[in-house]
C-alpha cells in the first residue's frame, strides 16, 4: 500500500516541481521518508501477527507541502499520518532498508528488530504478545545485544 502512495507522491512532487520552475519558484528538494513503527512491520511483510494500525509514524525530511499532501494520500487509502509519529523512540543505531526510490522522493523501512525492541522498552505491556511471537522467531543477536544496552529486561515476554 506504502509503495503505492510513495509513488503518487513522487509524481506530485515533480508535477509540482515543473510547475514551480515555470512560475519562477524553487523547486521542492529531494525528500526522505522513514517509516517506523508498526506500519514499518506491516510493508515488511514479516511472519509476525502484526496488529493492524490506522496510524503511519514517520521521521521524514521534507516541506510542509509535501507532508500535506502525503497525509492526504494516506487519509484516501485508509491511513493518517500520525501528527506526533516524529517523536517516537527508535535505537539509535536504527538500520533501514530501501523502500521506495523515485525521482524526488526515497523511503526506507526501520527493520523489524529495531522497531520491535521499540515497542519493548516503550510499550511492553501493550506489546506482549507480539515481542513473545519474535523472541520464539529466533531474532539475529542485535535484538539481543540492544536488549542488554537499553537495559530491557526480557523475561516476562517469555512467561
Amino acid at each position: 500500500m506504502l509503495k503505492k502512495i510513495f509513488k503518487e507522491l513522487d509524481r506530485w512532487i515533480e508535477t509540482q516541481n515543473i510547475e514551480r520552475v515555470e512560475e519562477g519558484m524553487l523547486r521542492i528538494d529531494t525528500c526522505e521518508i522513514k517509516v517506523i513503527g508498526q506500519t514499518a512491520l506491516l510493508e515488511a511483510q514479516i511472519s509476525l501477527h502484526v496488529p493492524a494500525t490506522m496510524d503511519v509514524d514517520v521521521f521524514a525530511n521534507y516541506e510542509f507541502s509535501v507532508m500535506r499532501k502525503f497525509a492526504e494520500l494516506l487519509s484516501a487509502n485508509g491511513k493518517k499520518l500520525d501528527p506526533v509519529g516524529h517523536e517516537a523512540w527508535m535505537p539509535t543505531e536504527t538500520e533501514y532498508e530501501d523502500f521506495f526510490t523515485g525521482k524526488w522522493l526515497k523511503a526506507y523501512l526501520a527493520k523489524p528488530e529495531y522497531v520491535l525492541m521499540s515497542k519493548a522498552l516503550k510499550a511492553p505491556k501493550k506489546n506482549k504478545a507480539l515481542v513473545a511471537e519474535y523472541l520464539a522467531s529466533e531474532p539475529p543477536e542485535i535484538f539481543f545485544k540492544m536488549a542488554q544496552k537499553y537495559k530491557v529486561n526480557l523475561d516476562p515476554f517469555l512467561e
